[in-house]
């Protein structure tokens, strides 16, 4: 009787929950919904993250200021977890004028990235108090980037993204656009990192196989005593 009664409570109130959710969200309430290049999630939210490129050959993307869906304006304010991971033509990103959230794996695997225009003067957070996806500069971006990549900001606020965690491990913070000279030099510091990086995967990747090889070793040796 008393689970019965429980159980009751616990339904009433759930369908209390879920009404008053959809009062204030009417029949804007979304959770996840393609739009252009890009697919955007909302959990009951004014705004959207983007979680995930719908072209892995893009070389240029624009991230949009918000994005419209059932008749209602979304502000674009975070790029999710590993949203761009694995576009390997990605050169240049632009992003949106609002101030901007970035999580883990957003860019990792993009060997050809040159450059971040961003126009906002106060740099995007690069998120570390997110419960799932937190991370610095070296969880969103390949530690080659730091050398690699040009990011364009604003006239005036160069030093403040020089000073702004993360974003101060770029070697290269202007505000203006970069020349061939430096996209060339870009190319090949991108190239040596790629293959720095794969090395130094590989190498862990023989010493893992090592380890295990050699503890098979010494079971088989166990075994024939």
């Amino acid at each position: 009787m008393k689970n019965s009664i429980l159980l009751r409570r616990f339904i009433v109130t759930a369908f209390a929950v879920a009404l008053l959710s959809s009062m204030a969200w009417g029949d804007g309430r979304i959770a996840r919904f393609k739009q252009g290049l890009f697919l955007y999630s909302n959990w009951d939210a004014p705004h959207v993250t983007i979680d995930t490129c719908l072209d892995m050959t893009i070389t240029e993307l624009h991230i949009p200021n918000a994005v419209e869906h059932n008749g209602r304006s979304y502000p674009v304010i975070e790029i999710g977890h590993g949203a761009f991971h694995g576009c390997h033509n990605l050169v240049k990103v632009f992003f949106n004028e609002l101030s901007m959230g970035l999580l883990r794996d957003a860019f990792k695997d993009c060997p050809c990235l040159q450059v971040i225009v961003i126009p906002s003067s106060t740099p995007p957070k690069m998120k570390t108090n997110h419960p799932f996806y937190s991370g610095g500069f070296e969880d969103i971006f390949e530690p080659y980037h730091a050398e690699s990549v040009i990011v364009v900001v604003p006239p005036g606020s160069e030093e403040v993204y020089r000073n702004t965690f993360g974003w101060s491990n770029f070697r290269n913070i202007q505000s203006t656009m970069p020349t061939d000279d430096q996209l060339d030099q870009g190319v090949i510091k991108a190239r040596i990192g790629h293959l720095e990086l794969q090395i130094q995967q590989a190498r862990e990747q023989a010493n893992r196989l090592e380890r295990e090889l050699e503890v098979l070793r010494q079971l088989e040796q166990s075994g024939k005593k």
